[in-house]
C-alpha cells in the first residue's frame, strides 16, 4: 500500500514538473537589439576649419521576445584602421531618444516585449591630419556597439555594427 502511495506521488510530481517545465519554456525570454540594419536620418557634417566630423544616426532598439528586458551597459567603439588613428581622437556615444544626455553614461534601460524605440549614435571625430586624408585613409566609419543585456536567461553580451560614409 505504501509502495502504491509512493509510486502515485513521483508520478504526480513528475508530471508537475514536466507541466512547470513546459509552461516556463513557453514564456520565452526577451530578444533584446540595436537593429543596426533599420538605422535612419545618417547625418555626417565636417568642419574643414576645425578639422572635426561629426556623424549621427537613429538606431531602433527593439525588444522581438515574449518577455521585458534591461539593457544594463552599452559600449560604443570605432574600429581600428591602421597609423591614421593615431593622428584622431573618437568619442561615439549611444543614448535612449526619450532620455536626457547623459555625458555619455548609458543608464539602465527596461525594454518592454513587443515594443521597439529610437536611440541616437553620436560620434566626433577630430583630427590632427587635414580631413581629407582621413576620408580618403577612412571611407567608412565602423562603430560597434557591445550591449548587455539581462533576461529570463541571465546576463548575456551583444554587438550591433553601425557605418558612416566619411569619404562624401
Amino acid at each position: 500500500m505504501i509502495a502504491e502511495f509512493i509510486l502515485a506521488a513521483l508520478a504526480c510530481i513528475g508530471t508537475l514538473t514536466a507541466t512547470l517545465a513546459v509552461y516556463f519554456r513557453y514564456q520565452g525570454d526577451s530578444e533584446i537589439v540595436f537593429d543596426a540594419k533599420a538605422a535612419r536620418d545618417y547625418r555626417v557634417t565636417k568642419n574643414m576649419l576645425q578639422r572635426t566630423i561629426r556623424c549621427r544616426c537613429l538606431i531602433p532598439l527593439a525588444n522581438r521576445g515574449r518577455q521585458n528586458g534591461m539593457v544594463i551597459n552599452v559600449f560604443c567603439q570605432p574600429m581600428y584602421y591602421g597609423k591614421i588613428m593615431e593622428q584622431l581622437e573618437i568619442t561615439a556615444k549611444l543614448r535612449p531618444m526619450d532620455a536626457p544626455v547623459r555625458n555619455g553614461y548609458w543608464e539602465a534601460v527596461i525594454v518592454k516585449k513587443k515594443t521597439a524605440s529610437l536611440t541616437e549614435l553620436e560620434v566626433a571625430i577630430y583630427s590632427k591630419a587635414d580631413l581629407h586624408i582621413v576620408a580618403r585613409e577612412i571611407p567608412r566609419l565602423k562603430v560597434i556597439i557591445y550591449y548587455q543585456v539581462v533576461g529570463r536567461d541571465g546576463i548575456q553580451w551583444h554587438l550591433s555594427e553601425a557605418q558612416f560614409d566619411i569619404a562624401n
